[in-house]
């Protein structure tokens, strides 16, 4: 009940049987300026009903009354509204009776011949009530909330211990006593290295920390170590220190344990899985390249076989068998930089697209010794991530249309330029286009129908993509190839 006397309405109830008494209490009241309203009662039943209705912020009471007396009028008071100020207001009180209910709980006396001291001895029993229902609410609030820190404290799951500077148990909460076979009462007052049958091999570890805390008079780290329960198993626990205040000065240590053995127990066989399988990982890439490799090797024997051949029958045969092998062996070995662009990335499943067409135009170069003076290759791929799904036909197509252009578009040593772009809209459609300014596709060539193994696989692999293309005759030779990311 928080409220100002001086600025709000004051209740005052009035146990008065004589009228004048009761209008010259008001009226010296009203001359001192205090604002207040009230109601007057002389028998039991009227002041009973008034106490629980009108709830009065303070009681005057004559001693005597013909149907009811001010002692009994005090001892309900107590009972029903014990915070509320009882004065009594008589014209005949004693001294040592006016004592005496000051020790049964009256607030003050007041005589009827000397009503001016009546307004002063209101105003500090109300401010008085006033402070003593503040302090009250004050001490209710804290206890709450130390019943509250209490319940926390009592039923934390983490285990808890608050040891004072030298180390013995203050308090210790449910979770932490269980871990002893000793109750909480008998491990209060007990010095923390007592316990090293709880502790295990790690005492020494809490012995270290907490000399390094007597030392420093601060604990700002975690640790780890473990903890035995009653039942003999060994829990890793991590371990939060931290420093309790009082008035700015350290009193004592509260120490947070939680346990962690599932966790790591986790975390390791986690760590033990990733271990394996980026071995598994690593046995299976070196594998598929040394399988790769092995591949293009066979290829590279076959093919000089066929040199050789052909340079002793003069076959044509020998000679287009031999460049055919060549390119089944330019494409093993783009599947191989494919390969090897999954493996150099961070999650294996997608690639930098840009990185592989760089590599791939550098090694087409190098295998057809292409004449960089006379064949320019134009390089305007975006930095675009492709997953393994979209990266391989869209790799083997650049691979196939790239070696077709400089290898047939510019023959008897005609100057060009092959360009390749490759980017992704808005809309989140892929774009390719290869495109050179050779001498273009032979009259009558059908790329949908062709027969040649080169645009065969082009076909293909564009179908894989579900993708459309459009090729252009005009200045040359010109493959757009596009496809929706969404199906990727």
């Amino acid at each position: 009940m928080a409220w100002d006397f001086m600025s709000e309405e004051v209740r005052v109830l009035i146990l008065e049987d004589v009228e004048l008494d009761a209008e010259l209490i008001k009226t010296q009241l009203r001359r001192e300026g205090l604002q207040f309203i009230s109601r007057i009662v002389e028998t039991e039943k009227e002041y009973v009903k008034e106490l629980e209705e009108f709830k009065p912020h303070v009681i005057l009471a004559d001693h005597s009354l013909p149907q009811f007396d001010g002692i009994t009028a005090m001892n309900i008071a107590q009972e029903i509204a014990p915070s509320t100020p009882f004065i009594f207001v008589s014209g005949k009180i004693g001294e040592d009776f006016a004592v005496e209910m000051l020790k049964e709980g009256a607030t003050d006396y007041v005589l009827k011949n000397n009503l001016s001291k009546l307004p002063h001895a209101v105003k500090r029993a109300l401010k008085e009530s006033k402070e003593q229902m503040e302090k009250i609410s004050a001490e209710n609030a804290l206890k709450e909330r130390e019943e509250k820190y209490r319940t926390l404290f009592d039923y934390f799951p983490n285990y808890v211990v608050v040891l004072d500077l030298d180390g013995r148990i203050i308090e210790i909460n449910n979770a932490a006593a269980s871990l002893s076979p000793y109750s909480r009462e008998n491990l209060i007052g007990k010095h923390f290295n007592e316990f090293d049958f709880i502790m295990g091999d790690d005492t020494h570890v809490y012995q270290e920390y907490f000399m390094r805390f007597q030392e420093d008079n601060e604990i700002i780290e975690s640790f780890e170590a473990t903890l035995v329960s009653q039942d003999g198993k060994i829990h890793t626990m991590e371990i939060l220190p931290t420093t309790l205040k009082k008035d700015g000065q350290i009193f004592a240590v509260q120490v947070i344990a939680r346990d962690i053995t599932e966790r790591k127990k986790a975390e390791n066989e986690i760590t033990a899985s990733l271990n394996e399988k980026e071995m598994l990982l690593g046995e299976i890439n070196s594998r598929v390249r040394n399988y790769m490799q092995m591949i293009s090797s066979l290829l590279e024997l076959q093919s000089a076989y066929m040199r050789d051949e052909e340079s002793k029958s003069g076959l044509a045969l020998r000679l287009y068998e031999g460049l055919a092998l060549e390119d089944s062996k330019n494409r093993v070995k783009s599947m191989l930089l494919l390969h090897d662009g999954f493996s150099e990335s961070d999650d294996f499943v997608a690639i930098d697209f840009s990185h592989y067409v760089k590599n791939l135009i550098k090694h087409i170069i190098n295998t057809y010794k292409v004449d960089t003076n006379r064949i320019m290759v134009e390089n305007n791929v975006d930095s675009v991530m492709l997953d393994i799904d979209a990266a391989i036909p869209c790799g083997l197509i650049v691979n196939e249309l790239l070696t077709n252009s400089v290898k047939n578009a510019f023959p008897k040593g005609r100057n060009g330029k092959v360009s390749i772009e490759f980017r992704i809209d808005n809309q989140d459609n892929y774009f390719l286009n290869i495109k050179d300014d050779g001498i273009g596709l032979p009259e009558g060539l059908n790329f949908e129908n062709s027969e040649t193994m080169g645009f065969k696989l082009v076909n293909s692999l564009v179908k894989q993509l579900k993708a459309n293309v459009i090729v252009s005759r005009e200045d040359g030779t010109n493959f757009q190839i596009i496809w929706s990311a969404a199906d990727y």
